[in-house]
């Protein structure tokens, strides 16, 4: 039992990271409330230092590091650090840190600076992909992620957006010798998350009108988070109908949404059966019908394990996945019959 209660070592650093940074802002907390902290004017300088130069040195050695995150990410942190820093120390104690305001302007400068050096990077990357796949789209998806762990960030952004946008009028993402296979059609997954988004909207306006009498400063974040899960919403929607489930002579492509992918050689795939119910969870089973609030209706077994992609980088592989299909019987034939 004890072995099962172990943390994972891939989320060590994370969880110590979080653990220490907990510890500092707790600390910090409970120092600017005691009075001698408005009686010294090195006090607030000292809690300044602390979250601006200690936290980040943190993440660099706890986080940057061991999960080799690209050294732009300190920007991010550093800002993060800088809006605590002033959330911490109180307006009458902060006339010392007036220096700090300057912050803002020389983070963006970075960015910007960081960026452009960047530049080049992605115009190479974008070529090289273009001349292998002439697609406008795919080959800016390569260039994104050869920035490694803030492209896929990046792309994963990019990819929400362009659904919730375009996706009204984009039409299928498929190819001209491929066999599509829908999974919303009669799932009832449009008009499941159709009406969450709908709810999610009454539920913003009610939200926003008490946060704004209750808590001013709070009602823009929270107006933010909601704005952003309606977009989520609708973003998966146009994605799960826009990339279907492709079977061509050569390679087998199940998509979920934006979220999840995969694509394997069709001579891979030795069983394709139709599931009478959803497989037991500790059956060795990755179930990509989750994300289409259904239960699978379909087993894939494959001679060894294949990468399935998922947003933000995460890469995982199964032997054994379950998906949803409108069609599954005619799939089953359809994966029956020689390539």
């Amino acid at each position: 039992m004890t072995s099962s209660l172990r943390l994972p070592t891939r989320w060590r650093p994370l969880v110590l990271f979080g653990l220490l940074l907990s510890l500092v802002v707790g600390v910090e907390h409970v120092l600017v409330h005691r009075l001698e902290f408005s009686q010294r004017p090195a006090l607030p300088v000292g809690v300044a230092l602390d979250m601006l130069v200690g936290v980040p040195v943190l993440f660099y050695f706890l986080v940057l590091r061991p999960y080799r995150l690209p050294l732009t990410s300190l920007v991010g942190v550093l800002g993060a650090c800088l809006a605590l820093a002033f959330w911490l120390i109180p307006v009458a104690q902060q006339s010392s840190l007036r220096v700090l305001r300057l912050l803002p302007a020389l983070l963006e400068a970075a960015t910007i600076a960081l960026t452009a050096a960047r530049a080049r990077r992605l115009v190479r990357a974008y070529r090289a992909a273009y001349a292998h796949e002439p697609r406008v789209w795919p080959s800016v998806q390569a260039a994104v992620c050869s920035l490694g762990a803030a492209g896929h960030l990046l792309l994963a952004e990019l990819n929400l957006l362009r659904y919730a946008t375009l996706g009204w009028w984009a039409t299928l993402e498929t190819t001209d010798d491929a066999t599509t296979f829908s999974s919303h059609r009669e799932s009832g997954f449009t008009a499941l998350v159709a009406t969450a988004a709908g709810v999610l909207v009454v539920e913003t306006t009610c939200v926003h009108l008490l946060a704004q009498h209750w808590c001013p400063g709070l009602a823009p974040w929270l107006l933010f988070a909601d704005v952003y899960g309606v977009v989520l919403l609708v973003a998966h929607i146009h994605a799960v109908r826009l990339r279907p489930a492709l079977l061509t002579p050569d390679e087998l492509r199940i998509r979920v949404g934006f979220v999840w992918e995969v694509a394997a050689p069709r001579a891979a795939l030795v069983a394709a059966e139709v599931l009478p119910e959803a497989p037991a969870a500790n059956a060795g089973v990755l179930n990509l019908a989750r994300l289409l609030f259904t239960t699978p209706n379909i087993l894939l077994t494959f001679a060894e394990p294949v990468p399935v992609l998922g947003p933000y980088g995460v890469r995982r592989t199964a032997r054994c996945v379950a998906v949803y299909l409108d069609q599954p019987r005619q799939f089953v034939a359809a994966v029956g019959q020689p390539s």
